[in-house]
């Protein structure tokens, strides 16, 4: 079995080799799997992330979110606290490059109190295993803000970050789905 590194280096080694069309392509043939989900379209206030380095897309989620008055929360990181706060965001222009380049709310949007006012929190990821398991970036950053959050927990991830097992070191906080191009996996316990 790969060791954590080796998984996290061959996992963002192939995520930057993806081609633009495929990003949009596949992105958006994602999105549209999670727009079906009884999860998400019954969620009125969801945590979406803006992707980075070839992640999957959320503009979808956002703009179909829009158009049925749910709320989108975006995050930015509190490097002082180690956590992620969230902020509404009404226009994708509201987003700029903050914390390691990453697309964050900025200037005087309204903050999230409580991360469980969120029914739904839309995950990014490095890799995921059939149980719900997470590799993230290794600030764990989402895995704090998912050791308190309490509603659903959905990962969107491309087919190729799925593996059977994640090495025993990974110790992140589980998703509830994880939904890719060609299905939607509902984490087994």
């Amino acid at each position: 079995m790969e060791s954590k590194l080796q998984l996290y280096n061959r996992m963002m080694a192939t995520r930057r080799e993806l081609k633009p069309e495929f990003v949009s392509e596949t992105s958006a043939a994602i999105q549209k799997r999670v727009l079906l989900m009884q999860e998400y379209r019954t969620s009125l206030r969801i945590g979406l992330y803006a992707p980075f380095d070839n992640e999957v897309r959320t503009d979808l989620l956002f703009t179909e979110g829009d158009k049925h008055r749910k709320e989108s929360y975006y995050p930015t990181v509190d490097e002082k606290h180690g956590r992620l706060m969230f902020y509404r965001i009404t226009d994708l222009g509201d987003l700029k490059p903050g914390y390691a380049g990453i697309f964050e709310p900025a200037g005087t949007i309204r903050k999230l109190r409580d991360v469980n006012t969120l029914e739904a929190l839309i995950v990014p990821g490095v890799a995921f295993d059939l149980r719900g398991g997470r590799l993230g970036f290794g600030k764990g950053f989402y895995d704090k803000c998912l050791q308190e959050f309490r509603g659903k927990r959905i990962a969107l991830a491309y087919e190729f970050q799925i593996v059977p097992e994640l090495p025993t070191a990974v110790r992140g906080q589980k998703v509830d789905w994880i939904v890719t191009e060609s299905r939607v996996i509902r984490a087994q316990s």
